[in-house]
């Protein structure tokens, strides 16, 4: 059976549903900018296996439609680089999955995939369209489009930046209606120095479901609105999550404001083979307004021995003791990726010393200096010397 299995796989020829590519261009977002205007759209993973014949998904590729058009006197170039720095070419994906056809489908799929790519030059006046096969991205998919003069003597370029939410693809976060979490008469609204001293005020630490058991320290406060907060995460690569909030998933979590993480974020480190979501991210909405933008507190946990999705299913997750280290991650990590407005310390936590570190209602050891950093989020990219810092607390010099 395996035999006449492969053997008719052998002989297929290539096929797909010919959709109208209607259903993705008509809800494309559109950007303007010198002389170009720029469109995007991403397609549901059941979308792009009628458009394309195939499971994209299943090899963790996503393809991006674009559309280009050059208003200049001069030539264009796209850079799907820009999009995403790992994307396949067309002939790569349909390599991957040459065994399902014929030889003839095989070269069929090829051709198709081909005229399917958008061109990288854009001819003065000039719209061209297609696609780009990138990374799979669950949830907002976030990225760039840069595009070139190639004429004249200046080297000259503009970038866009979209923020796409994908068809079926619900992260955790779309299932709260953040402005009924708190009656109005429960929300402070504070200018940056009673914003200061407000800090003190808030709880140290997560909770277990019951709220009696102690958690690890909450060391991050954030303040954005939540558009602003998404698109800050999502270019500094942290992946939304989706999660069903089964009983199980409530009774093991942590609490903060008598309620489980508002949204869970988590990033990977490449290069190796443990790379997947070794870091992961709770954000609860507190109920503040400094100067009118809502705050939010976070909480970083890392993991040293096995990777989130296997060491929470079958077995504890090792987690870094040094929680203090994933905060100064978060602050570097914002910082590089053009997401930092302003940065300030508070000493209004709880220090615990690293001789005799403490243990959350998991079990796992930790300690911290007890400062929070509190990190102002932009929206929109800010240059690296354009940060600003606050002048409040300050970290021990010896603190790593």
């Amino acid at each position: 059976m395996l035999w006449l299995s492969l053997a008719a796989c052998a002989t297929a020829p290539y096929s797909y549903e010919p959709k109208p590519e209607s259903w993705v261009i008509n809800r494309a977002q559109s950007q303007e900018s010198g002389m170009f205007k720029v469109r995007a759209s991403v397609p549901s993973n059941k979308e792009a296996e009628q458009l394309f014949g195939i499971p994209l998904s299943d090899r963790g590729i996503q393809a991006v439609w674009l559309e280009v058009t050059n208003n200049a006197p001069e030539r264009a170039r796209l850079v799907p680089y820009s999009i995403d720095d790992g994307y396949f070419p067309p002939h790569e994906v349909a390599y991957m999955y040459r065994k399902r056809f014929s030889k003839q489908g095989w070269l069929d799929m090829e051709r198709r995939f081909y005229d399917m790519t958008i061109p990288r030059h854009i001819a003065p006046g000039a719209t061209e369209a297609g696609w780009v096969f990138t990374h799979n991205v669950e949830g907002t998919k976030a990225f760039n489009v840069d595009v070139f003069y190639t004429g004249g003597s200046e080297a000259r370029n503009e970038s866009f930046t979209f923020f796409i939410e994908v068809p079926g693809l619900k992260p955790d976060h779309a299932e709260i209606d953040f402005r009924a979490l708190y009656p109005s008469e429960e929300v402070h609204e504070v200018e940056y120095d009673g914003f200061r001293a407000l800090l003190n005020d808030l709880p140290c630490c997560t909770s277990n479901q019951d709220g009696g058991g102690h958690g690890q320290p909450v060391n991050i406060v954030l303040v954005a609105t939540g558009r602003e907060l998404l698109q800050a995460l999502l270019r500094a690569d942290w992946n939304e999550s989706i999660y069903e909030r089964s009983e199980k998933y409530l009774e093991a979590t942590d609490y903060l404001f008598g309620r489980p993480p508002d949204a869970i974020f988590r990033k990977g480190r490449g290069g190796t083979t443990l790379s997947p979501n070794r870091n992961e991210m709770g954000v609860w909405l507190a109920p503040i307004l400094v100067k009118g933008k809502p705050v939010w507190m976070a909480q970083i946990k890392h993991a040293i021995g096995r990777r989130f999705e296997i060491g929470e299913m079958f077995l504890t997750v090792r987690l870094d003791p040094d929680v203090d280290d994933g905060r100064n991650y978060l602050l570097q990590n914002l910082w590089y990726s053009q997401s930092l407005a302003l940065f300030a310390q508070s000493a209004s936590g709880t220090p615990v010393p690293r001789e005799t570190p403490a243990e959350d209602f998991k079990g796992s050891p930790f300690f911290t200096d007890g400062y929070r950093f509190v990190l102002w989020v932009s929206g929109d990219p800010v240059a690296l010397d354009e940060a600003q810092t606050l002048d409040w607390d300050h970290v021990l010099e010896d603190s790593r």
